[in-house]
């Protein structure tokens, strides 16, 4: 019997990232009942299948991705008509690199769990309970958030094994980069912080002393080594917290005078006293110092090789994943486009 899985959108804060895998999934079986709607099957994938309705649903979250990226009018439609030759493609992708860990035996029941709880905390809900009506009230199914998660992790670890494992960028190859992306990798003077922020804007005159008191108390594990990102993911009022407090990079002079001062002599992941602002009190950890100019290559040595791997594993994947569809029985209804079609590859469902 065919396995189908419906994909819904996944909520910004919640969604975790696949290569290949940009919608929400959950196994489900097609069962005919009366009364039932048969969703139309435009493509099977080995015991799989991917109905019109997913191949819609992945057309609208390209759609909207692209207007979120600031697309618009005959732009958006120019990029989305570009894309949407992949949405097809993307979507067996995704099955045949699940399809791919089932076969190898991962799994990814224990990362899920550890995943959730992040969430949970990165949104201070109190618990999973709260974490799956705040999936509800997006309009998500929790079982099938939890099956998107669960194959983020399954796809990763499947490129990481079958495709990443066997890239290997040699030092020598890093330095010739080095020597002529110097104008590239230029960058200015700045410090990259993280953030905690206790908020006095608005709060009466009688709170005022208790949440100083509160501020002093978080400083204080902060000095001493507690981990910063989580003293911000329980206490900061800042939208930063969900983040562990994480900022950003600001350039040299682009900071408020007393902030500017507060970080002046701090070195990195030094922690700066309590800095009163107009909006509360904060504590800011430097994670990171740049000087002008160009970084020594052991500073940027890592960027570099990433960015060397990244270029190699684009079409390292797409080869893996055209010997993954030689391999698999796949079957396309006439009127849909596989743009990652094998050589001699054919068919047709329906």
């Amino acid at each position: 019997m065919y396995a189908h899985r419906r994909r819904f959108i996944s909520i910004a804060q919640l969604a975790a990232a696949a290569i290949l895998a940009a919608t929400v999934v959950s196994a489900l079986p097609v069962r005919a009942a009366p009364g039932d709607v048969i969703e139309e099957i435009i493509a099977q994938v080995n015991d799989r299948i991917i109905v019109l309705s997913e191949y819609k649903k992945s057309l609208e979250s390209m759609r909207q991705e692209l207007q979120q990226s600031g697309a618009s009018g005959l732009d958006l439609e120019g990029r989305f008509r570009e894309q949407s030759k992949d949405a097809l493609r993307d979507l067996i992708d995704h099955e045949l690199l699940v399809q791919k860990a089932m076969e190898l035996g991962l799994n990814a029941d224990t990362d899920v769990i550890k995943r959730l709880d992040e969430i949970r905390r990165n949104m201070n809900l109190p618990s999973m309970e709260a974490l799956e009506e705040a999936v509800a009230k997006q309009g998500l199914v929790y079982e099938d958030f939890k099956q998107n998660l669960r194959d983020s992790f399954l796809t990763q670890w499947v490129i990481q094994r079958e495709v990443g494992s066997h890239i290997q960028v040699p030092p020598e190859e890093i330095k010739t980069y080095y020597d002529q992306h110097q104008k590239e990798l230029e960058q200015p003077e700045g410090v990259t912080l993280q953030q905690i922020l206790i908020s006095t804007e608005g709060k009466p005159p009688e709170e005022l002393q208790a949440l100083r008191q509160k501020a002093e108390q978080v400083l204080a594990k902060a000095k001493t080594g507690d981990d910063f990102a989580e003293l911000a993911r329980q206490n900061s009022d800042d939208a930063s917290a969900g983040q562990g407090g994480n900022v950003g990079f600001f350039e040299g002079g682009s900071l408020s005078p007393e902030i500017e001062s507060a970080i002046r002599s701090l070195q990195k992941n030094q922690v700066s006293d309590l800095i009163e602002t107009k909006y509360g009190l904060m504590i800011l950890k430097v994670l990171s110092r740049t000087q002008a100019g160009v970084p020594p290559l052991s500073e940027v040595e890592s960027k570099i090789n990433e960015r060397l791997y990244l270029e190699r594993i684009q079409p390292a994947l797409r080869e893996y994943l055209t010997r993954l569809r030689q391999e698999s029985f796949i079957s396309i209804k006439a009127g849909y486009v596989d743009s990652g079609e094998a050589p001699k590859q054919a068919g047709a469902a329906g």
